[in-house]
């Protein structure tokens, strides 16, 4: 029952994590899936139940309740506490999606390496994503888009990340 508990939790983590982000969420859906995936999961808070309910407009409760239900279900989230931490998880679900077919090479890099790689940290383990941008825009600039080998470079260093520093 544990584990059905936190596999059906991993979808209310990521829309914790991406609540920071700006304009999120950019529709209740995501959030009102989560709740709902909780729910069925065994967790049982009365914002969860507010949060299953909500209409695509009512992005201003949604996140009202998202911190609700954050801190209600605190301690099985396991939620990094710190921005640098939150980053690197949020890093962690985009390089997945990124190799699942679900995010797009150059929008996965740029939301990595310009939005959750610290500028003033040049010892990021997000850092070689990064890098491999400022490469793609090179050759998006001068060859009329990415080569696939490119693209092939990204798709391992995401596995190498997600098998190492940020496993």
């Amino acid at each position: 029952m544990k584990l059905e508990l936190d596999q059906a939790l991993e979808p209310l983590r990521r829309v914790l994590l991406e609540r920071r982000t700006v304009g999120y969420p950019e529709s209740v859906v995501a959030a009102v899936e989560a709740a709902w995936a909780a729910l069925a999961g065994g967790a049982d808070t009365p914002s969860l139940w507010e949060l299953g309910v909500l209409s695509d407009g009512e992005a201003l409760e949604a996140r009202r309740l998202l911190a609700e239900v954050e801190q209600e279900l605190w301690p099985a989230l396991r939620l990094p506490t710190t921005v640098e931490g939150r980053d690197r998880a949020l890093a962690r679900y985009c390089l997945q999606d990124l190799l699942d077919g679900r995010l797009d090479p150059l929008v996965a890099a740029e939301r990595i390496g310009f939005g959750l790689c610290p500028a003033d940290d040049p010892g990021s383990p997000l850092r070689p994503v990064r890098r491999w941008l400022y490469r793609a825009e090179d050759q998006q600039e001068h060859c009329d888009g990415l080569t696939k080998e490119l693209v092939a470079e990204l798709h391992d260093l995401a596995a190498q990340l997600l098998a190492g520093p940020l496993s």
